[in-house]
């Protein structure tokens, strides 16, 4: 008995002299987007892959990238010049052109980058040179435990350059005021995303109420954008005549907060940054919903064209909206942009008043 207590002894004694396992990786760690969709010449960032438990911290490198038919190819590692902005514009520091120049940079740049730390997938601006379309990305990932080879990680699709995205709702929209300063929607026209079958007529000029047009490729680093508002007649509004939505002490989010240089007309106003995208800053919100642009038109822009309204709509009760005073039916625009503009050049951005026509 006292011999196999020694031995037992001896065995636990050996069993704690033996180091703990350091560190895991598993066998599984994967991209979580099976093909990542990118837009020629813009900037993307992929999804963080899912590592399964493994221990941090990993590190992460870019192994090699095959073509469609799995031949190796380098054409998202050559380097291009691109236009990049250092730091996000600012309206309240960023008051002059020279100012918000000061911001941008021509640098030689690849298409496509990984971060070591976190796995995550960038692709730049360069991609608007990538002759091929579809590539296939091999990554290894390390860390105390060990490492993984990972081919064929993600496939990456590049799409057509997209001059303009349509990243969340824009509404052209006829408000008819009551009484109590309160205002009913009386029509709205909208572009919902992208994906909107809509959404090709704005860039054609065919849609009836918005259009997005590029009119010029100079200034060729530079983005210039010509706001007009409309009545449904395509008469210009005198500029005079649109205001700031307003919201609490302050107001919603502008296209004035997105310019360096803003040039007023009688019937347009024109915004300017060095380099686009445009708009760069939101005042109020985040995401997709950062590139919402708000205005109102005054009370005094427009009068409804009741007969033509109801000649698309149908009859309606215009009572509780007309002035006793003056006869006439209260309205106003409102007027909401949801658009980015990837392209420099010059552009017409124009949004007609559906059931208006101007007020003389």
């Amino acid at each position: 008995m006292k011999n196999l207590i020694t031995i037992l002894l001896f065995i636990v004694a050996v069993a704690s002299c033996t180091p703990p396992e350091v560190g895991y990786i598993d066998d599984n760690i994967h991209a979580l987007q099976d093909t990542i969709f990118v837009p020629r010449g813009t900037f993307l960032l992929s999804a963080v892959p899912a590592v399964e438990g493994s221990t941090y911290p990993l590190e992460w490198e870019i192994t090699g990238i095959t073509d469609a038919d799995g031949n190796p190819t380098d054409e998202l590692f050559e380097k291009h010049t691109i236009t990049t902005w250092k730091a996000a514009y600012n309206p309240e520091t960023d008051t002059t052109l020279e100012l918000a120049k000061a911001k941008i940079q021509q640098t030689e740049e690849p298409s496509i980058l990984i971060s070591p730390v976190s796995g995550e997938i960038a692709f730049t601006g360069a991609t608007k040179f990538v002759k091929e379309d579809i590539f296939k990305i091999n990554v290894k990932v390390k860390n105390v435990k060990g490492e993984r080879q990972l081919d064929n990680f993600v496939v990456v699709k590049l799409l057509p350059f997209a001059a303009v995205e349509f990243p969340t709702e824009m509404r052209s929209r006829l408000q008819l005021g009551k009484d109590d300063g309160s205002y009913d929607i009386g029509y709205t026209s909208s572009i919902k995303n992208g994906d909107d079958p809509e959404s090709k007529k704005v860039l054609d000029g065919t849609h009836p109420y918005i259009s997005v047009i590029k009119t010029s490729d100079e200034p060729a680093i530079g983005i210039n954008v010509k706001m007009t508002i409309a009545d449904s007649y395509d008469t210009p509004l005198d500029t005079d005549k649109i205001i700031f939505y307003p919201t609490g002490s302050t107001f919603l989010q502008n296209y004035h907060d997105n310019s360096t240089e803003t040039t007023t007309n009688a019937t347009n106003t024109i915004f300017s940054l060095p380099a686009p995208p445009f708009p760069q800053y939101a005042r109020t919100y985040s995401g997709n919903n950062s590139y919402l642009m708000y205005y109102l038109t005054k009370p005094t822009a427009f009068t409804v064209e009741k007969e033509a309204f109801e000649a698309d709509n149908g009859a309606k009760d215009w009572t509780k909206y007309i002035d006793a005073n003056t006869g006439e039916i209260r309205n106003r625009a409102y007027i909401r942009w949801g658009i980015k503009i990837n392209d420099s050049g010059t552009w017409e951005i124009k949004m007609k008043i559906p059931y208006t026509k101007i007020k003389k």
